[in-house]
């Protein structure tokens, strides 16, 4: 007759989790090599204690335990145990949370920043705000800000770069040869964002919104309101000269 390696206690919820209390069933699965499903699920069954057993059967009611899979079974309790939080209950509980008597001001702007670092969905940004020495919310604030805005930056000049570089290499007018005869083809310019190589519909600043006006569907180098501003300064100007 096979000796079994250790033992399993019942389970107590005071003592333990119910996440530990499944590490220690492994490992006396692995000491007693026990690899089937439905010999696991009768060892948890019959070793995990009258007050849990009665939870389960109260939980799958009017089914019983010994009809369902080990891995249902350690699911069941880890679910009832570690439910998994409500995200409109936690986003009431930081939107109503007040500072304690005993808690400081400086207290309170540590943990807006830790949800500030935490809550950033810029993975570049937020790796160079975990490095930062002393870091403080008006400083993450503050840096977080204005790398978003050195991106945005980015994006326009390489929008412009790209289109310097096909406009001198197409210029103004394509000249196409057939048979001896020169044709020309107008190039018209997308009014999204100033580009000649695509239609408005293709252009890849469909969805972006402008840093001048606010509206979406435009970058700000093509801004028309941008451009009657400089109009209507240039109109004063003129007028103040004559």
């Amino acid at each position: 007759m096979a000796t079994t390696v250790g033992s399993v206690v019942p389970f107590d919820s005071q003592l333990q989790s119910w996440e530990e209390y499944c590490e220690i069933l492994n490992y006396f699965f692995v000491a007693n090599d026990i690899k089937e499903e439905k010999k696991k699920r009768v060892v948890l069954l019959s070793c995990v204690g009258a007050q849990t057993y009665a939870l389960m059967r109260n939980l799958l009611s009017p089914v019983k335990p010994g009809d369902h899979s080990y891995a249902e079974m350690v699911g069941l309790l880890n679910n009832h145990f570690h439910p998994k939080p409500s995200e409109i209950v936690q986003r009431w509980k930081f939107n109503t949370r007040n500072r304690r008597p005993e808690e400081s001001v400086e207290l309170l702007t540590m943990m807006l920043r830790d949800r500030l670092v935490c809550g950033i969905s810029d993975d570049r940004i937020q790796r160079r705000l975990l490095v930062e020495d002393a870091l403080t919310f008006e400083k993450a604030l503050k840096f977080a800000q204005a790398m978003e805005a050195a991106n945005r930056d980015i994006v326009d000049l390489k929008s412009m770069t790209e289109q310097s570089r096909f406009t001198k290499g197409l210029g103004a007018v394509n000249k196409m040869e057939d048979g001896g005869s020169t044709s020309q083809q107008v190039v018209r310019k997308c009014y999204r964002c100033g580009g000649i190589n695509h239609v408005a519909k293709d252009c890849r600043f469909v969805s972006e919104k402008c840093h001048n006006c606010g509206k979406v569907g435009h970058i700000k180098r093509v801004c028309r309101m941008k451009m009657e501003q400089k109009e209507g300064v240039a109109d004063k100007v003129n007028k103040h000269i004559s």
